[in-house]
Order: C-alpha cells, then sequence, then structure tokens
C-alpha cells in the first residue's frame, strides 16, 4: 500500500498552465519552495491546449490558403488550390502536441515540484490530493483555468451546437455555420472556416462586432468579412 505523504512548501500553485507556470517559476527563481498540482488529462493549460495557440495555428492556415488563392495579385499563378481540412486540422494537432509536451518537459525540469493529481481545500492552508496525500502551503496560487460556459439559449439543445472546443475538435468542414456573437473568439473562428468554403452567418446583438475594441478596427474588420463573404 502506497504510504500517504505529507508535503511542506511555501508556495503551491494550482494548474500548470501559462499562468501556474510562470507563477512558479518565478516564485522558485525567488528561492521559494515551490510546488505545481496539476490535474488535468492534458497538461499545457486553456493557452495551449484550446486557446490562442490552437486558433493562431488554424488562422495561419487559412491566411496561407486566402493568400494562394490571391496569388495574381503579386505576379504569382497558383491554379487549383484546394485543401484538406482533416489534414489542416491534424497539423493544428501536431503543433499543440509539441507546445504541450514542451510545457511538460518546463513542468518536470526540477526547478520546483510537479505533482499530477487533484486537489480541494481542507482549510486555508492545507490541501488534499487525489494522490491521498496532504499538502500544506503558506501562500497558494490558483490558476485553474476556464471551461467553456453554456450559451443562454435552452433551445439550442434541440438542434445542436458546437462549442470553441468542439470546433478545435472537427476533422470534417460544416456546409455552413452560425457563428453566435461578435468578440474575438467568434471572429476568428468566423474567418478560419470562411477562408475553408464554410458559409458563415455571424450573429451580433451589438451595434458593432468587437464591441470591446476600437470602432475604427471593427468597422474596418466587419467590412473585410463582407468582402470575404461572412454574412
Amino acid at each position: 500500500m502506497k504510504r500517504r505523504r505529507e508535503l511542506h512548501f511555501d508556495v503551491a500553485v494550482i494548474g500548470g498552465g501559462s499562468a501556474g507556470y510562470t507563477a512558479a517559476r518565478v516564485a522558485a527563481s525567488a528561492g521559494l519552495n515551490t510546488a505545481v498540482i496539476e490535474g488535468g488529462n492534458e497538461v499545457g493549460g486553456l493557452c495551449i491546449l484550446r486557446g490562442c495557440m490552437p486558433t493562431k495555428a488554424l488562422l495561419y492556415a487559412a491566411e496561407v490558403i486566402h493568400l494562394a488563392r490571391r496569388a495574381n495579385t503579386w505576379g504569382i499563378r497558383a491554379s487549383d488550390v484546394g485543401f484538406d481540412f482533416a489534414q489542416v486540422m491534424a497539423r493544428k494537432n501536431a503543433l499543440i502536441k509539441e507546445f504541450a509536451d514542451y510545457r511538460t518537459q518546463q513542468l518536470a525540469s526540477g526547478k520546483f515540484e510537479f505533482i499530477r493529481a487533484t486537489a480541494r481545500f481542507t482549510d486555508p492552508h492545507t490541501l488534499e490530493l487525489s494522490t491521498a496525500d496532504t499538502l500544506t502551503a503558506k501562500h497558494f496560487v490558483i490558476s485553474t483555468g476556464s471551461v467553456v460556459a453554456p450559451p443562454p439559449l435552452p433551445q439550442l439543445k434541440d438542434v445542436g451546437y458546437l462549442t470553441s472546443d468542439d470546433a478545435l475538435r472537427l476533422v470534417k468542414a460544416p456546409r455552413s455555420l452560425i457563428v453566435l456573437g461578435g468578440g474575438a473568439v467568434a471572429a476568428e473562428f468566423a474567418q478560419f472556416f470562411a477562408r475553408f468554403d464554410v458559409k458563415i452567418t455571424l450573429i451580433q446583438r451589438s451595434k458593432h462586432i468587437l464591441h470591446d475594441f476600437d470602432a475604427d478596427a471593427a468597422t474596418a474588420l466587419e467590412s473585410v468579412f463582407r468582402r470575404e463573404g461572412i454574412t
């Protein structure tokens, strides 16, 4: 039977994503005895696994096909430009695996303790881990990331819908999509799918998309979207 351990640290970071890794690295470099606790099935965090990195990989692929189809603008002849959507997604997956593997190496580098477990507080300075160990620390950093919130339209369950996480797992492009919302994530997915020949309708309740950004930038992007066939 595995012996239950009692672990003691100056700083314990819950979550091994980008924020958690950075916090642990800074704490360890300051000479503090530090641990990172990661309980997810995958290591890497939101940005690497389901956020900025996979979406930027897909947007770059979309930019490549967009430019190839307009190569004559630069005096370049490129005929019969096509794509394999499954291969586009497979390349994204391969890139993300490289990023995630590198993050795992960083976390396991020995600069701090890396613990694969889930955790819950039993008092302000004590965690009970899923490994049956207990961990105490003077300070905690909670960087557990986020999950996709269900849309506030219960009727969507009846027709089915994709979250951003679901969209990143597709291997076959749909013929058409309605994108609900006009924020940064919605805009990224709208343009990515549109450039891979998916008919896109973007629905935004505000006057302009990207309402948290400068109105001039939003207006310019709306013009580009209309020019590229996004409704």
